[in-house]
C-alpha cells in the first residue's frame, strides 16, 4: 500500500506534463488575456506533483534521519507550491468568465493562499492532525468557492470549449465530495489525495485543450473567401474600396494602385483613408494582419 501514492503520483505526472505542453500550444494560438494563466497552473502543478512524487520515493527508498530530512524538503516545496497555486486558481477562475474581482476579493485570494501556507508549515513543525485537517480545508474551501461561482457565473462564458470545460471541473468537484470526506477524517486517503486530486482536474484540462486545439484547427482550415460580398457585409466596404483592398494584398503602392484603376493617386489615399476608418485599423500593416486574422 506504501507505493500506492507513488504509482499515483508517476500518472498524474504523465498527464500534467501533457497539459502543460498542450497549454503552451493552445496559447500561442489564442487570444485570451488569462491564457498564461493556464501555462503558470499546468508548470506549477507539475512541479507540485514532482515534489510528492520524490516525497513518496524517498519514504520508500530511505529509514530515519535521510528519510525525515528530504520529507521535509519535498513537502516544504509542495506546500510553497501549492499554496501559489491556490491564489493563481482564484483570481483564474474570475478570468476566465470574465468578471472583474473587487478589492475585498483579491485580498481574501492572498490571505487564502497566507492560510494555507501558515498552516501547512504548522503542521510540518508540529505534527499536529488538526492542521493537517485545516490545510486539506482550506483547499476544500477554495474549490468550493470556484465552483459556485461558475455555477452562478456559467451563462456568461461565451467561448463554448470554456464553458464544457467549466461544466467538467463542476462535475468533477461534486465527484470528489466523498472522497474529500474521508480525506478528513482518514490520515490514509489525505495522502493519496493530492494524486488523485490532479489526476481528475488535469484529465478534464487535457480534455478541454485537445477540444481546444481541435476547434481551432477546424476554424482555421475553414478559410473564408476574399470576396466583395463578406468584405461588404461586415465593413460596408464599396466596390471600388474592395478593389483598393485587394490590391493592397498584393503589396501595391498607392502610386501603382491609381495606375491599374486610371485614377489620381490623391484618390487612392482617399479610398484607404476610408477603408482604415470602416475597419478601424491605422496602418496597411494593420489591415493586412486583420485580413489574416480574418482567414482572407
Amino acid at each position: 500500500m506504501d507505493a500506492v501514492p507513488l504509482l499515483l503520483s508517476f500518472l498524474a505526472l504523465s498527464i500534467v506534463s501533457m497539459d502543460l505542453a498542450l497549454s503552451i500550444v493552445w496559447t500561442r494560438r489564442a487570444r485570451y488575456s488569462w491564457s498564461w494563466a493556464l501555462i503558470a497552473f499546468s508548470a506549477s502543478l507539475l512541479g507540485a506533483v514532482v515534489a510528492f512524487a520524490l516525497d513518496s520515493a524517498a519514504y520508500l527508498a530511505f529509514t530515519g534521519t535521510a528519510r525525515l530530512v528530504l520529507h521535509y524538503i519535498w513537502e516544504g516545496l509542495m506546500v510553497a507550491d501549492s499554496a501559489f497555486i491556490l491564489v493563481l486558481l482564484l483570481f483564474a477562475i474570475n478570468w476566465i468568465i470574465a468578471r472583474p474581482m473587487s478589492a475585498q476579493e483579491k485580498v481574501g485570494a492572498f490571505f487564502a493562499g497566507g492560510l494555507y501556507l501558515g498552516v501547512s508549515i504548522t503542521w510540518l513543525v508540529t505534527g499536529m492532525a488538526i492542521f493537517s485537517i485545516l490545510q486539506y480545508m482550506v483547499w476544500t474551501l477554495a474549490v468550493l468557492y470556484c465552483v459556485i461561482l461558475l455555477l452562478h457565473e456559467r451563462k456568461s462564458i461565451k467561448e463554448k470549449s470554456v464553458r464544457t470545460a467549466c461544466f467538467a471541473m463542476i462535475i468533477i468537484s461534486f465527484s470528489m465530495i466523498p472522497f474529500v470526506v474521508l480525506a478528513i477524517f482518514f490520515t490514509y486517503f489525505r495522502m493519496i489525495s493530492i494524486p488523485i486530486i490532479c489526476l481528475a482536474y488535469t484529465i478534464a484540462e487535457l480534455v478541454f485543450l485537445f477540444t481546444a486545439i481541435s476547434h481551432q484547427s477546424a476554424a482555421s482550415s475553414e478559410r473564408r473567401e476574399f470576396s466583395f460580398e463578406t468584405a461588404s457585409s461586415l465593413y460596408h466596404i464599396t466596390e471600388r474600396e474592395f478593389e483598393v483592398i485587394s490590391f493592397i494584398k498584393k503589396g501595391l503602392t498607392n502610386k501603382e494602385i491609381a495606375a491599374e484603376l486610371g485614377i489620381s493617386v490623391n484618390t487612392v489615399n482617399n479610398h484607404i483613408a476610408n477603408i482604415f476608418d470602416k475597419t478601424e485599423v491605422g496602418s496597411r500593416i494593420d489591415l493586412l494582419n486583420l485580413l489574416q486574422e480574418a482567414s482572407w
